[in-house]
């Protein structure tokens, strides 16, 4: 039977895994990785981001801090700076070097 939305508590923590075919091939083996990447991404953002920025071509590194930011409007304007001075061929990384890399009978992107 299917269950309602309101069968579930909602101050409840509700873990559904996914089928084993997909986790067989999934990038994140299991819940447990996918916490320690978690927290990596927002206690380590720069090192976590920049592990994750070397799978991709870039025509030019970034030039500055990898991210720097202002969420608090006491210590001024918001603001994000991500990479800043980098610069990459965002089709290049979705498409071209997956061709040459052999994927090219491969969808590149599901929209």
């Amino acid at each position: 039977p299917k269950m309602a939305a309101t069968d579930f508590d909602h101050h409840e923590n509700v873990l559904v895994k996914p089928p084993r075919f997909l986790q067989d091939t999934a990038h994140v083996s299991s819940f447990e990785q996918y916490q320690e990447l978690y927290d990596k991404s927002v206690n380590k953002p720069d090192e976590f981001w920049g592990e994750i920025s070397k799978n991709f071509f870039w025509k030019s590194p970034p030039t500055g801090e990898f991210l720097k930011f202002n969420f608090d409007v006491t210590k001024g304007p918001i603001f994000i700076e991500w990479m800043k001075g980098a610069t990459t061929n965002i089709c290049y990384n979705c498409l071209d070097r997956n061709v040459n890399n052999g994927f090219g009978d491969k969808v590149a992107f599901y929209w």
